[in-house]
């Protein structure tokens, strides 16, 4: 078990078999003859690692209501799942209708909004790496017109990953650096469609994302300009020479949910700038104004 303190909360993680309970508002683990006991009210995210680890629906149950991020993950340690508040929100059906009361045009725009703060995301994230202004990135976000017809997003993450991954690695290959890509931005994907959920939006209807097969398609938009703060984060702990995502690699990575955004120009951790995005989307929705949306900004010393 590692039990990492971050800010004032902590990430607790389970890599060996164990069994875990709740027990007067504690987490319980079990492994073997040690007990372990952290207030649930301390914990922000419970990861559980080993598939040999059982649990209460109790514990469950004291996860949502003290708003902990329950995620599993698979035989490659990459998170698969997380635990969803159900009807947590006191007006539930009234967000909800009005979701799916989107109009095109006001989807255009929020689209437009989310695609030109990732373009600038990333701009940002390669400046601090290669010392060098991002004219061509600054331009494709300039050019970003309603609904992001020009393409301006997949044109900049072309230019944006060439420069960002090693000579001859895609985002598709087999690399340590794609590893921990897709391992951070699952973890923030987690923390979208759990901030999504309380505030009563579906997370199955989404902005741009449409497909059938995505339960998160309105996670999966939302994420986007928080993805380049998983990138930052790689790139400080994934160096040349690094050839295993290991735990203490995963661990590292895990702490971008305490990274600092900058959400109209106040420092927040990610995973509070998270939850200030959800409950806009919210206000967005209900005055059908676009620009409410609050979008992170990365902050650089």
């Amino acid at each position: 078990m590692v039990v990492e303190k971050i800010m004032s909360w902590r990430i607790v993680s389970i890599a060996e078999r164990s069994h875990i309970s709740v027990q007067r508002a504690q987490l319980v683990i079990k492994q073997s003859a040690e007990e372990y006991h952290v207030p649930l009210e301390d914990i922000g995210v419970l990861l559980l690692e080993n598939h040999a680890t059982t649990l209460s629906t109790a514990l469950m149950a004291a996860c949502v209501e003290h708003k902990v991020a329950l995620y599993v993950c698979d035989e490659r340690h990459l998170p698969c799942g997380v635990l969803l508040s159900y009807q947590q929100h006191s007006r539930q059906s009234k967000v909800i209708g009005e979701q799916l009361n989107w109009g095109e045009s006001f989807k255009k725009r929020l689209w437009q909004k989310i695609v030109q703060q990732k373009i600038n995301n990333q701009r940002l994230v390669l400046e601090a790496y290669t010392g060098y202004p991002q004219p061509e990135l600054e331009r494709h976000c300039a050019e970003v017109r309603s609904g992001d017809t020009l393409g301006r997003e997949a044109t900049a993450a072309r230019h944006y990953f060439s420069k960002l991954l090693p000579p001859g690695v895609t985002r598709g290959s087999d690399h340590v650096m794609n590893h921990a890509l897709n391992y951070g931005y699952a973890i923030v994907r987690g923390v979208v469609a759990r901030s999504l959920a309380a505030y009563g939006f579906v997370n199955s209807i989404g902005i741009q994302h449409r497909s059938e097969l995505d339960n998160h398609a309105l996670a999966d938009d939302l994420i986007e300009p928080y993805r380049p703060f998983v990138d930052k984060l790689v790139l400080q702990h994934i160096t040349p020479g690094v050839e295993e995502f290991d735990r203490t690699k995963r661990i590292e990575i895990l702490k971008v949910l305490t990274a600092t955004t900058l959400v109209e120009g106040k420092e927040q951790t990610l995973q509070r700038a998270v939850e200030l995005t959800a409950q806009s989307l919210v206000t967005a929705t209900t005055e059908k104004d676009s620009e409410r949306l609050l979008l992170p900004v990365i902050a650089y010393d």
